[in-house]
């Protein structure tokens, strides 16, 4: 594949996770039928999504840290074990879901693969540290409209094998110490040698 056709699907895979992260909530907000309290894209897949799409136009190194390790975990668990909201999913929202989700991994490899991304040194204790405040913010949202994005307020009903407990907050605690091993497992086999 020649250099101008991988900058063209590059490209391709940036407008495609922009327009799926925010065309679907516009038109629900359109319908009268968006809810703060579900429909915000705050869970980590869905920031993950918008990353992904970021990256691509802005090529910010810590949103791409963010994205690689957001972005793969998610991935990761989306296919283990999904979990549509909002009752039966249709069609587009089954198709929605797997591409979707399949692009938070897609995204972050590909740039590393085609384009000579890598991570910093240390990039895995960043992103762990970063995502705390992120944590807050989102819990704080959650407080004021009646949400459980990122599963802050009750444990995920997912047919995980990871989730031990749902007893909050003991369960959220269990996902800070499993998050914490999926970044050292992750960072490990895609470290840059260099300190930069």
């Amino acid at each position: 594949m020649d250099k101008k056709t991988r900058l063209y699907l590059t490209y391709a895979m940036g407008i495609y996770q922009l327009v799926m992260a925010f065309v679907p909530e516009l038109v629900q907000f359109y319908n009268g039928e968006f809810v703060l309290a579900s429909d915000l894209p705050l869970e980590m897949c869905g920031l993950s999504g918008i990353l992904a799409g970021i990256v691509i136009f802005y090529r910010n190194q810590t949103l791409f840290e963010f994205l690689y390790f957001w972005g793969i975990c998610g991935f990761i668990h989306s296919i283990i074990s999904p979990e549509f909201t909002g009752g039966e999913p249709g069609n587009f929202q089954i198709f929605d879901y797997y591409v979707g989700h399949s692009m938070i991994f897609l995204v972050p490899v590909w740039l590393m693969v085609f384009m000579g991304r890598n991570l910093r040194k240390g990039a895995l204790w960043r992103i762990a540290l970063y995502t705390q405040p992120v944590l807050l913010f989102v819990g704080i949202v959650n407080w004021l409209v009646g949400g459980n994005y990122m599963y802050l307020a009750e444990a995920p009903i997912a047919n995980n094998p990871l989730i031990l407990t749902t007893e909050w907050p003991w369960y959220i605690l269990l996902f800070e110490f499993l998050m914490v091993i999926h970044f050292v497992l992750l960072y490990l086999p895609a470290k840059k040698d260099s300190t930069s």
